[in-house]
């Protein structure tokens, strides 16, 4: 249901996904495009075909090793196989999509600085195995991704191929919790990070600029859509229900919010002082309640299982399984706007 926007105050920062030649392009001075498997209009994307230093197979530091972030700084932080790994934003700027895999698990985590967004990218998909790089093109100003071994591209904040084979389809994503340096070097003193150094070759690559990005300036939406739901265009996902969830929304101490999206219980976990926003799904009976002081366990169901920010049971019967996740991620507000037309936010 379509709701009343709440007024957030938006930055607009004059930074691009895309690389220096192509900064301060318009979609008005986009160039020509091919026309032809694009499942967008051409003319909504701008940038070129210039895809940015390909980041494989990271070499990845202790937490006590990394220097130079600020407590305030932001990272996604991933729960795989039973290991954390903590990808920095800062370091990500010059390549906005890192592959990376655990214990066979293959997947690419890509940021784009423009629109603040980040998504945790399964890179098998069907028979392909993905090697996922920034491509140089840009839709709405987001970063649009590229595998070369498949021919196809692929939109972040859609999260849908919009050229190529797999025109019109969803990739596959896992969960992440978006946490400040600070909560990540108190709480997870073991967790594997990727830095500056995590590439070879990136000491000769030109990073971005990047301002400080404003809690207020982000929000959290949940993509309320099923992976097997199909829609005639790129266009047509604009009208996908997308729940919104800001800081505010939250109290000083962890607080447990619940919606009914895509036709799933989904929970939602937030705590406005320690910086994070997830959400998970419900996928038995059991009533969850939001757990205090104890993080990084952050709630407990009425089956006597305690359950962490990643949505790992570490307490009771269900001990070691994982809850499944919506698609969900923070995003600067105008980005959201940009993409989607429905918006739920909270009451």
């Amino acid at each position: 249901m379509k709701k009343i926007i709440l007024l957030i105050s938006l930055v607009y920062f004059a930074v691009s996904c895309a690389d220096s030649d192509d900064m301060g392009q318009n979609v008005n001075d986009a160039p020509q495009l091919d026309n032809f498997d694009w499942t967008i209009p051409s003319g909504l994307i701008n940038g070129s075909d210039n895809p940015f230093p390909l980041a494989k197979d990271p070499k990845l530091f202790k937490v006590s090793e990394v220097q130079f972030l600020s407590d305030e700084s932001l990272a996604a932080v991933a729960y795989i196989e039973g290991e954390i790994r903590v990808y920095p934003y800062l370091y990500l700027n010059s390549f906005e999509s890192v592959n990376d895999q655990v214990n066979g698990i293959s997947y690419a985590l890509t940021y784009c600085p423009q629109t603040q967004s980040a998504l945790l990218i399964n890179n098998r998909f069907k028979t392909d195995n993905f090697v996922l790089r920034a491509s140089g093109y840009l839709l709405y100003d987001n970063v649009i991704l590229k595998d070369e071994s498949s021919e196809t591209y692929w939109s972040q904040m859609l999260g849908q191929c919009i050229k190529g084979r797999y025109a019109g389809e969803f990739s596959g994503t896992f969960n992440f919790v978006e946490m400040t340096w600070k909560t990540v070097r108190t709480n997870f003193p073991d967790a594997k990070v990727f830095t500056i150094s995590s590439i070879s070759q990136s000491s000769n690559n030109t990073q971005a600029n990047k301002a400080d990005v404003k809690v207020g300036d982000l929000v959290y939406g949940i993509i309320g859509r099923t992976t097997s739901q199909q829609f005639a265009s790129a266009e047509a996902v604009k009208n996908t229900e997308v729940f919104i969830y800001h800081y505010d929304d939250f109290g000083d101490q962890t607080e447990l919010l619940t919606d009914n999206i895509a036709n799933k219980q989904t929970l939602i976990i937030g705590n406005r002082n320690d910086h994070y926003i997830t959400s998970y799904i419900n996928d038995g009976t059991a009533v969850f309640q939001a757990v205090q002081n104890k993080f990084p366990i952050v709630m407990k169901d009425s089956e006597d299982n305690y359950w962490n920010v990643f949505g790992v049971a570490v307490e009771g019967p269900r001990t070691g399984q994982q809850l499944a996740s919506p698609v969900g991620f923070f995003a600067l507000f105008w980005a959201w706007d940009e993409f989607y037309d429905d918006f739920n936010f909270v009451d």
